[in-house]
């Protein structure tokens, strides 16, 4: 992310370096609760290193506390490593098939004779 303003507060007794895109950052960290605020325009947009690099050879770190600060972000070690945790959702793999179907059953031929025909229709409709 490229930045246009760059400078310094203390908060709660940490001198901190801050980085903005407008001025309003600096009344903004002063309602926070952020005090001694001095933030500066850079020349052109700048990312965090080059913005740190131009205030300590303008002459911003003007006490050795905001110059060890400045030189702290510039360091790898100024600030710890962050642990970096990434969820991956593995697709579980499908599940086996289902048994198939039981198969209709086959229909199966039947003879029946003619007289046992007659004697089925006389028992379901009562003649003979």
């Amino acid at each position: 992310m490229l930045y246009t303003f760059a400078g310094t507060s203390v908060l709660k007794g940490q001198l901190k370096v801050r980085f903005a895109n407008s001025e309003a950052r600096a009344r903004q960290l002063a309602k926070l609760g952020d005090t001694d605020v001095n933030i500066v325009a850079l020349p052109s947009a700048s990312d965090k290193a080059s913005a740190v690099r131009y205030l300590l050879d303008s002459g911003f770190a003007k006490t050795d506390a905001v110059k060890a600060a400045l030189e702290a972000e510039l360091s790898p070690v100024g600030k710890p490593n962050r642990e970096v945790k990434i969820r991956v959702k593995v697709p579980r793999p499908a599940k086996a098939a289902r048994k198939p179907a039981k198969a209709a059953a086959k229909p199966t031929q039947v003879e029946v004779t003619e007289a046992e025909v007659d004697r089925l229709y006389a028992a379901v409709y009562g003649q003979e």
